[in-house]
């Protein structure tokens, strides 16, 4: 039995893992969740990274944290604030030492998919049809609009980078073959290059945990 930390991205609230927390619990784990603070535009990634931590029971030493999307980038700082058992990109950035996610951006044009940067899926329903549940049934994606919100994360998205050294706890990254946000090339790349792992590749869209919940808990239940 693990305990999952589920973190969403950018552009839906918790309830989005509504789908895939079932699915866990009837393979015997258990799951938390939280609601970032969308609210909160000049937040640090540090000040995310609490929010997560505090999610997790501080007796609890086995969590497996998942981070979507954009909360990549406060992945790799919850270790320093609760002991886990592995950390998991899940069609996420990777964050750099010593560079910002703009920085990064401006980098490497291969890393989102141009079409989509700058959207606002929260305001535009066919921008969230288009890029994010292109793979969900018209049924599933009514449920996944209702899920709908905006994390302007503008200070971590400027911020350099506060980890001064990856932290040693195991790492994976699941890629969506059919992502059209983040691009499956790089995220094949930045898996092998920062993480030194091999992505483990599911066919579907961005975001995988509304529509293929089943296959996802399958593959985290999985994991070591």
């Amino acid at each position: 039995m693990s305990l999952f930390c589920l973190v969403h991205g950018s552009t839906q609230n918790a309830s989005c893992w509504d789908l895939v927390i079932p699915e866990l619990v009837q393979r015997g784990h258990e799951a938390v969740r939280m609601n970032l603070p969308t609210n909160e535009p000049e937040a640090s990634a540090t000040r995310y990274a609490d929010v997560i931590a505090q999610a997790i029971p501080a007796d609890r030493d086995d969590a497996i944290v998942v981070a979507h999307s954009a909360s990549g980038l406060f992945l790799p700082l919850v270790p320093e604030k609760r002991r886990v058992r592995r950390l998991v990109f899940l069609a996420a950035v990777i964050p750099r030492i010593g560079k910002s996610l703009r920085d990064q951006v401006i980098d490497d044009k291969g890393m989102f998919n141009p079409e989509w940067l700058g959207k606002d899926p929260t305001k535009d329903e066919q921008i969230a049809r288009q890029y994010l549940f292109h793979d969900c049934s018209p049924e599933r994606t009514k449920w996944a609009l209702s899920t709908m919100s905006l994390m302007f994360a503008r200070q971590a998205i400027v911020e350099v980078c506060p980890l001064n050294v990856w932290p040693a706890v195991p790492s994976s990254y699941i890629l969506c073959t059919e992502d059209r946000a983040i691009q499956p090339e790089w995220s094949r790349r930045a898996a092998r290059e920062r993480l030194g792992v091999d992505a483990l590749e599911l066919p579907g869209g961005h975001c995988l945990y509304v529509s293929r919940p089943a296959e996802l808990a399958a593959v985290l239940g999985a994991l070591p």
